[in-house]
């Protein structure tokens, strides 16, 4: 990779670098999301792995490890991010997810010397096997590495564009997150069928540690000079990260946007972790069929989403905040009705391009939603704007919703909640044989939720420009 970087640096002029960079930059967060989606689209298999004997509560909390350890670890980075080299930082943290993704194809080999140990969370009550527990802590890397690459990363995009193209270079950089998941359901899914779920792991974990290195030789923009602030690397006044944050949390902009994408993660983090097994156990198709078909649905929808949102965002003549907040709450809205039907319906002639609709819609708010958080700090507050950002959507969106599936289908399985299954019924699904449809009506829900927020942030935008 770094002869393509001096190729760049041999250009007449350095208007090519940047986009060299969010190259580059794009193509390790496209291996980002395929590490991460490569558990969900083998988890069928995994669920009926004899070594393992996993429940649905059991995925759905080693789906969550990733995530609370991507929470905690996030505003930790950001402070780094803030006030370091980001392009090492990005390196190190390319490399642990890797060889954590890696490493997961390991995890049958210590299963026998766990067979017999169990672990009751705290508060919850539920009880993991020894597997479960060291696919959780396996997991929990991946997260850590991943927290500090989506963490840093934006701020470091923000810095090589100006304001005018900031929006469409996020919105590219975005777009890797559907295309790696779409690679992930349909890479996981296929080495799975031909070599088991364990060599897919250690398969889709190698490139991200030979791609990774590439990035350490890469130039570190100054913070903020495209905005016209000061071009040095570090803000000449310290501030407490204390202050930072209080900061950070009293910004409208920033909170209103957080608290709707957080409803929003809630439901795509649950369709992330179980539409395989949903596709695969309630609507009956074959598991490496629904893993293929949900990698094409989601590089094709997901990609027209997440690029459309930006070019969209920066295509209304308004204030960019305003107009940020409105293509936000509009796609959220209007996809509230598809993923109801994607849920209710048995005929793949009406679930599947139910499903590509509704990623089409879920998938426009990530470049906006950006945008909204790097615009609303000053520059040297970004990365931090960021973390705390990521802190709220997973704490509290789908670090829950992709354990709380998981358990909700359990319990309606078993014949609990029949509150539940009676929403269900009138949905028409059986809440017997599809108690996992039934369990993911909590989606739609967090769409109504995330709708009203968005909605929110674009009115009293629109108000206070007036």
């Amino acid at each position: 990779m770094r002869w393509i970087e001096k190729l760049f640096e041999s250009l007449p002029t350095a208007k090519h670098y940047p986009l060299y960079a969010l190259a580059l930059l794009t193509l390790v967060n496209l291996l980002n999301y395929i590490d991460r989606q490569v558990l969900p689209a083998v988890a069928p298999l995994m669920l009926r792995d004899e070594t393992l004997h996993l429940t649905d509560s059991e995925l759905g909390y080693i789906e969550a490890a990733l995530l609370l350890s991507f929470t905690f670890f996030a505003p930790i980075f950001g402070l780094l991010g803030d006030r370091f080299r980001r392009t090492r930082l990005i390196t190190v943290a390319a490399l642990i997810w890797s060889l954590a993704t890696a490493a997961t194809g390991l995890i049958p080999q210590l299963v026998g010397q766990t067979a017999d140990f169990r672990f009751r969370l705290p508060v919850l009550g539920s009880v993991l096997s020894g597997a479960a527990v060291a696919l959780c802590f396996i997991r929990a890397l991946v997260g850590i590495g991943e927290s500090a690459y989506s963490t840093i990363t934006p701020s470091l995009i923000a810095d090589y564009f100006t304001p005018r193209r900031r929006a469409t270079a996020l919105g590219i950089f975005q777009a890797a997150i559907p295309i790696g998941f779409s690679l992930g359901f349909v890479i996981g899914g296929v080495l799975a069928h031909f070599f088991g779920w364990r060599v897919a792991f250690t398969l889709v974990g190698l490139p991200g540690i030979v791609t990774a290195i590439s990035i350490w030789n890469l130039r570190e923009p100054h913070r903020g000079a495209l905005d016209g602030f000061s071009d040095s690397l570090a803000p000449k006044t310290k501030i407490s990260w204390w202050t930072t944050i209080e900061r950070i949390l009293s910004t409208r902009d920033w909170l209103l946007s957080t608290i709707g994408y957080t409803a929003l993660t809630a439901a795509l983090g649950a369709f992330a972790t179980w539409a395989t097994v949903l596709l695969a156990r309630d609507k009956g198709m074959p598991e490496a069929s629904a893993a293929i078909t949900l990698g094409i649905i989601t590089l094709i929808g997901g990609a027209i989403g997440t690029f459309g949102g930006g070019w969209l965002a920066d295509l209304i003549p308004r204030r960019r905040s305003e107009a940020y907040f409105s293509v936000c709450a509009v796609s959220t809205l209007l996809a509230i009705a598809p993923t109801l039907v994607a849920l209710a319906a048995d005929d793949q002639r009406v679930y599947l391009p139910a499903t590509f609709i509704a990623v089409v819609l879920l998938f426009i708010s990530n470049a906006p939603l950006n945008a909204i958080l790097l615009q609303c700090v000053p520059p040297e507050e970004r990365a931090t704007a960021v973390a705390l950002n990521i802190v709220a959507i997973h704490a509290f969106g789908d670090a829950i919703s992709r354990a709380a599936v998981g358990v909700l289908s359990d319990l309606i399985g078993n014949g609990s909640l029949p509150q539940l299954a009676a929403i269900g019924a009138w949905l028409r699904i059986d809440p017997a044989r599809e108690h996992l449809s039934v369990a993911l009506l909590i989606a739609p829900a967090s769409l109504v939720i995330s709708t009203l927020f968005f909605f929110w942030g674009a009115l009293t935008t629109k108000r206070s420009a007036l």
